[in-house]
């Protein structure tokens, strides 16, 4: 199965199936025909987990005492966690299959640059499986590409909606709501991306600028030197340096 996400940044979901050897904790009530091992991405909890594969976020509990801890205890991004399927749960498991067809394909279309057609494979993954991260995802990033970003926008909301504290989700609704000219909504997903990833660079730059652009100077400069700080030598330093002089010399973003 591939799963990805296109630009601005390409993440991959492993499912791995595995025997039913070695449960821990207690099983469901329904018979186990099959354990899925997932490796989980930054932003999941064990609801948003239990939601992709039984399309019910409130089997979470469930899913972390068979995982051997509390519910209360999210899973750690790049970690692994055993997901038991029931029939009823394969039979929701190969309909995701199905909807990730419609997915790759999207993908392969998007990266022919055919984002027309790409549109109509992610909302035709998202119409047989409407929780479904990457294709929502991916079918922002693409309205994106199309310069539909009030559309992008709103697919992103509904998704973080959904899965609250992912970085990459975060900063794209700030950078659509940003192209919209809602200013002070790009500044509040960019500040709940960094505070999701504090390390996540491109929503410290994307900060800064929109500080800048909504005359917020004092805070502005913070984040310019903190950006160049972390990224002396990173793509878009000279940029920053630049805008930094002219904030620092008296001069308006």
């Amino acid at each position: 199965m591939r799963v990805k996400r296109l630009a601005p940044t390409v993440l991959t979901s492993i499912f791995i199936l595995a025997s039913c050897a070695g449960e821990r904790g207690a099983p469901p009530k329904a018979r186990i025909e099959e354990v899925v091992v997932h490796k989980v991405e930054m932003g999941e909890t064990w609801g948003s987990i239990a939601a992709d594969f039984y399309g019910d976020a409130d089997r979470g509990g469930e899913l972390a005492v068979y995982n051997g801890t509390e519910p209360e205890n999210e899973p750690v991004a790049g970690t692994g966690v055993r997901v038991p399927l029931a029939e009823a749960d394969i039979e929701y498991f190969e309909k995701r299959l199905d909807a990730t067809d419609a997915y790759n394909l999207g993908l392969e279309l998007a990266s022919k640059g055919d984002f027309g057609e790409a549109v109509e494979q992610f909302g035709k993954a998202l119409r047989i499986c409407p929780f479904f991260p990457d294709a929502s995802f991916n079918l922002s990033v693409t309205y994106q590409k199309l310069g539909l970003h009030g559309k992008a926008a709103e697919e992103l909301e509904m998704l973080v909606e959904k899965v609250p504290r992912n970085p990459v989700y975060l900063f794209a609704l700030g950078s659509s709501l940003f192209h919209t000219g809602d200013l002070e909504g790009a500044r509040r997903y960019f500040l709940e991306s960094l505070s999701a990833d504090a390390g996540y660079l491109k929503a410290l730059y994307s900060l800064a600028v929109v500080c800048e652009k909504t005359g917020r100077k004092d805070e502005a400069v913070r984040h310019w030197n903190e950006y160049l700080r972390r990224a002396q030598d990173g793509e878009w330093a000279k940029e920053a340096k630049t805008r930094l002089g002219r904030l620092t010399e008296g001069g308006g973003g």
